[in-house]
């Protein structure tokens, strides 16, 4: 007799609660399919309200770009790509079988928000309308958010569409070879980490469940396995952990650690 787990729930349950910021384990499976991919979040601190510093000019976000990718190459996103890297490994074994599970559970009707909203011009058009309103209006919180989010958008694709000229994986519909890893899911979860650090849990989690969203609707439309999304998901939340370290009156930090079965990503407050 066979267990079969269901693409949508094996999504859901790897990146509905990714966390940036604040104290969360991730489990990693060590063989069996019945051992999930399950994060928790557990005892989630009491975050440093965010101060947004003022921002420079209209162009500082474009120009902080390069920055940006020098800071990604960091040891705590070596450690978070790391884990990432090696539960795709994990899930590739069943990528087949969960593509399956998606055609039959994850209707494309209902996922068709997913695959329109997770593309990086939408996410990238979102964060310019975002920052361009609030350096008009001279709102310095929002315009720090603004630029933030382009930021996010503009490091995450670039490490995605390096990701992807590197791996060549093809897409299962046998369309192109840019299956690894998933863009969509990156810019969604950088979105998301951006978001969470800005206003905490009360929209991080929201935000993060419509990430989990738009890396189910990549595999309903047949476009990526769990494995690609997967390493999407932690690109995205290794670029908006990039451009928001430091923010505020709180740093935060990642370390890995063993455990049972697998290892633990921990996120602690810097005071």
């Amino acid at each position: 007799m066979t267990t079969r787990l269901p693409a949508s729930l094996a999504v859901l349950a790897c990146l509905a609660s990714p966390s940036i910021g604040a104290a969360q384990t991730l489990t990693l499976p060590s063989t069996p399919l019945a051992q999930s991919v399950t994060p928790t979040i557990a005892d989630v601190p009491t975050a440093t309200p965010f101060r947004a510093p003022k921002a420079d000019g209209f162009w500082a976000p474009f120009t902080a770009v390069p920055r940006d990718f020098a800071n990604f190459m960091s040891l705590d996103t070596a450690k978070l790509l790391g884990v990432a890297s090696g539960a795709a490994l994990v899930a590739s074994r069943w990528d087949s079988h969960l593509m399956e599970e998606a055609q039959e559970n994850l209707p494309a009707s209902r996922f068709k928000a997913g695959n329109f909203a997770g593309q990086f011009l939408v996410q990238m058009g979102a964060g310019f309308g975002v920052y361009a309103f609030a350096k008009a209006t001279g709102n310095e919180e929002i315009s720090a958010l603004g630029g933030d989010l382009l930021r996010a958008q503009m490091l995450s694709q670039g490490i995605v569409q390096a990701g992807k000229l590197a791996a060549r994986r093809q897409r299962p519909d046998g369309s192109n070879s840019a299956s690894m890893p998933s863009g969509h899911t990156a810019s969604a979860f950088a979105t998301a980490g951006v978001l969470q650090r800005h206003y905490g849990w009360k929209v991080g989690i929201p935000a993060y469940g419509f990430g989990a969203y738009v890396a189910a609707s990549r595999m309903s439309a047949n476009k990526h396995n769990l494995s690609d999304v997967l390493v999407g998901a932690a690109i995205g939340m290794a670029s908006a952990h990039t451009v928001t370290i430091g923010r505020g009156g709180a740093k935060f930090g990642m370390g890995v650690a063993p455990t049972v079965g697998g290892a633990a990503i921990m996120f602690t407050k810097k005071n």
